[in-house]
């Protein structure tokens, strides 16, 4: 088949049958070869009969290898290829990759569904497009996204506006990624306005409703670990699931910077109370598998424990509060946790340039962490001594039941 008998053309790329007969039913992307002078063919994967599937490869094709070329017009670069683009290109380096590859799926479902469709370019991601995306994603959705080999579900009875401004930053950020590589000119992508955000503020954990969780997660060490790290130093989530002990916790501090992890932000190094260090000894001793996200261990948790409102980070809240209302000294409570407290009246800038920390001289922080920690850790023998957790069972959900043992 010749080019001009091809049924699609796009750009430098057509379909076409090789002509040396092998694999004569798969439609094949042809192009030109000037170096060689001769036509170079890359598979479909369609074969005759998918006439319409292999047009839309073609088109895909061309766009990808189009987006990395210079100086696009905005109205003719298609979006999605640069979406791609920066999670090759800076997949190594993005901290939390498989949280902006769902928001990149949440993005083209909601194109699959818009009037847009997926071969939206660039220039049409304008504010009422974002606008609409908003709506979406807050209202009941669904969407199904074939990704990497592999078909994505999705089902959602709407987010908070705080989720969909995550979605929002990571498209963002791909844009800004193009413009940077001098690809195209990124559009102003709007943010969500912040009255629409909504979600609940952080909320303080009793000692009771944290010894349940604790013990609740006893039986995956790996998230009983990471919980146990944040009850005794008021880390993030994301720190503790990235936390390694072998490599940062030395000489009696807990340094909770990964390493070869290069943000803005600087976690603290941080005292180790002594009821931690023999989980940390352990962790060391024996590491668990790390896992990309616990999305759904919360969830399950939220469901089982009947706390519908918990968030990971509701741990580091409690034990900031803490602090604060024990007294804690500015110093120390602005080294652990980054921050002080609206209440003491400090500005940041003020805080971080004017209070001198030393991890080995925060007494006062040291005795209220670790009063806390036993505290947690006997709420949870109590508990564990009055509830059992189901074994998982396929079609039956994990729940609780009382220790009839005990009873």
């Amino acid at each position: 088949m010749s080019r001009a008998d091809s049924p699609l053309i796009v750009g430098e790329y057509w379909l076409d049958k090789r002509r040396d007969g092998k694999s004569p039913d798969i439609w094949q992307i042809a192009t030109y070869a000037d170096k060689s002078r001769s036509v170079v063919y890359r598979s479909t994967k369609c074969r005759t009969v998918e006439l319409d599937a292999a047009k839309a490869v073609l088109r895909a094709y061309e766009a990808q290898q189009r987006s990395t070329s210079k100086n696009q017009h905005a109205h003719t670069a298609e979006l999605l290829p640069h979406l791609f683009n920066y999670l090759r290109e800076r997949g190594p380096d993005i901290h939390r990759l498989d949280t902006i590859k769902s928001s990149f799926r949440a993005w083209i479902g909601f194109l699959m569904q818009d009037e847009l469709g997926t071969q939206v370019r660039v220039a049409d991601i304008t504010p009422g497009v974002v606008d609409r995306f908003r709506r979406w994603r807050m209202k009941p959705h669904s969407w199904e996204v074939d990704w990497g080999g592999k078909t994505f579900r999705h089902s959602s009875s709407g987010v908070s506006g705080h989720a969909v401004q995550r979605n929002i930053e990571d498209l963002r950020a791909a844009l800004n990624y193009a413009e940077g590589e001098r690809r195209v000119s990124a559009p102003k992508v709007p943010s969500v306005d912040r009255k629409l955000r909504g979600g609940s503020d952080p909320q303080m954990l009793s000692p009771a409703a944290l010894g349940a969780l604790w013990a609740y997660a006893r039986e995956d060490v790996g998230i009983w670990r990471e919980i146990a790290l944040m009850v005794g130093t008021a880390c993030r989530p994301g720190v503790a699931m990235a936390f390694d002990p072998a490599a940062q916790w030395k000489d009696g501090l807990i340094d909770l910077q990964p390493e070869r992890e290069e943000t803005d932000k600087r976690n603290a190094i941080v005292p180790t109370i002594e009821p931690l260090k023999p989980i940390l000894k352990a962790w060391k001793e024996s590491p668990h598998p790390k896992v990309k996200s616990r999305k759904t261990w919360w969830r399950t948790a939220r469901r089982v424990l009947n706390m519908p409102d918990l968030e990971a980070y509701d741990i580091r809240h409690t034990i900031t509060t803490l602090m604060d209302t024990k007294g804690v000294p500015g110093a120390q409570l602005s080294g652990i946790t980054g921050h002080l407290p609206s209440s003491r009246g400090i500005a940041r800038t003020t805080s971080s340039h004017y209070l001198h920390y030393d991890p080995r001289k925060a007494a006062k922080a040291i005795a209220v962490l670790t009063a806390f920690f036993k505290e947690v850790a006997r709420h949870a023998d109590l508990w564990s001594a009055d509830h059992l957790r189901t074994k998982p069972v396929r079609g039956k959900p994990i729940s609780l039941a009382r220790n009839m043992a005990e009873a």
